[in-house]
C-alpha cells in the first residue's frame, strides 16, 4: 500500500495476497492498445509524399511502422517445436505491407511509372532495394529539372536582351525621323544621330538609298 498513490488509497481494497492486489490494479488502470493501433493504421493510410523528398517521406513512414510494432502483439509459435518458421513468415508479410504502403503514398505524377515497374516484378524487391531505386530516380529527375530550368532562364534573358536592344520592338508608323524623313523611325533613336550600339557589330551602316524619297535608308 505504501507504493500506491495516496489519493488512491481509499479506492483500494485490503487483500492478503500481493498478487491479487496487483491484478486488481492492472485491470483497473491498464490502457488498451486498440485505439492507439487504430490511430496508427489510419495515419499510415493518410501518409502521402505530397512533394516531400524520398528521404523525408520514408522517414515519416518508418516512425509510424516502429510505433505500430511497439503496440501490436507478435504471435508466438504454437507447435512447441519451433519448426513452423513463424517469425520469418511474419517478417516477410510485414515487409510486403510496408512496400505497398510506401509505394501507394508516392506522388503519382512523378513516380507513377517507376512504381508500376516495381510492382510488375515477381518477386518484389526488398524494401531497402526499392528505397534505393527511388532515391536514384529522384536524383536523376532533379538533375533533369535543373537543366530545364537553366535553359528557360537563358531563353528569358536572351529574349529580354533582344527587347532592350530594340530588335523586337513594335514600330509606330506615325513616327517620322527628321534626319531621314522616314516613318517608323524616331529621330531620338536614330543611330546616325546617337551612334551605333555595340550589338550592331560589323553590319553595314548604310544599306541602300530610297530613290523615291532621295534619302538614305538606315
Amino acid at each position: 500500500m505504501n507504493t500506491i498513490e495516496p489519493k488512491l488509497h481509499s479506492t483500494m481494497s485490503h487483500m492478503k495476497v500481493a498478487k491479487d492486489l496487483w491484478t486488481n490494479v492492472k485491470e483497473r488502470f491498464s490502457v488498451s492498445d486498440g485505439p492507439c493501433i487504430q490511430q496508427l493504421k489510419e495515419d499510415l493510410i493518410e501518409c502521402k509524399q505530397k512533394g516531400m523528398t524520398i528521404v523525408a517521406y520514408y522517414g515519416k513512414l518508418k516512425k509510424l511502422w516502429v510505433d505500430l510494432a511497439n503496440h501490436e502483439k507478435t504471435p508466438t509459435c504454437t507447435c512447441g517445436r519451433y519448426t513452423c518458421d513463424l517469425k520469418a513468415k511474419l517478417e516477410k508479410r510485414r515487409e510486403e505491407e510496408k512496400i505497398h504502403q510506401f509505394l501507394m503514398g508516392l506522388d503519382e505524377a512523378t513516380y507513377g511509372i517507376v512504381r508500376s515497374n516495381i510492382l510488375s516484378q515477381d518477386p518484389l524487391p526488398s524494401l531497402n532495394k526499392i528505397y534505393s531505386i527511388l532515391v536514384q530516380e529522384e536524383h536523376v529527375k532533379n538533375v533533369t529539372w535543373g537543366k530545364e530550368d537553366r535553359n528557360e532562364i537563358v531563353s528569358f534573358v536572351v529574349y529580354n536582351v533582344g527587347r532592350s536592344h530594340g530588335r523586337i520592338e513594335s514600330k509606330d508608323r506615325n513616327i517620322i525621323c527628321n534626319n531621314y524623313n522616314r516613318s517608323e523611325h524616331d529621330f531620338e533613336k536614330c543611330f546616325k544621330v546617337i551612334g551605333y550600339l555595340k550589338w550592331w557589330g560589323e553590319r553595314p551602316r548604310e544599306i541602300g538609298r530610297d530613290n523615291s524619297r532621295g534619302k538614305a535608308r538606315q
